[in-house]
């Protein structure tokens, strides 16, 4: 998914988000901090992690093109690749394997 001021605007004005939603929020907002920031994404590194009720991870080191995210719902651990203009489920991206 491609970021999206606009998109995130319309999560952040639901109240109650699903799950995914909430996700997709999370990762949002992330990317909008990197652009706030005016950080040059392929050199910075991110070592974050969020807590509480969706516990998730942001990392990528300097030098790369993507980082890793993994957020834990309810046991599971979902996988995204992330970068300066959007992000994919890992799953997604594994399919063009196949």
């Amino acid at each position: 998914m491609k970021y999206s001021e606009l998109e995130l605007k319309k999560l952040s004005k639901l109240k109650h988000l699903e799950r995914e939603k909430q996700i997709i929020n999370n990762i949002l907002n992330f990317i909008r901090m990197i652009h706030l920031n005016g950080d040059d994404f392929i050199a910075s590194s991110y070592d974050s992690e969020f807590f509480g009720e969706l516990p998730m991870t942001f990392r990528k080191k300097s030098g790369q093109l993507m980082g890793l995210i993994t957020a834990n719902v309810d046991g599971e651990v979902k996988k995204y690749v992330f970068f300066d203009q959007g992000y994919e489920p890992l799953e997604d991206l594994l399919e063009l394997i196949d």
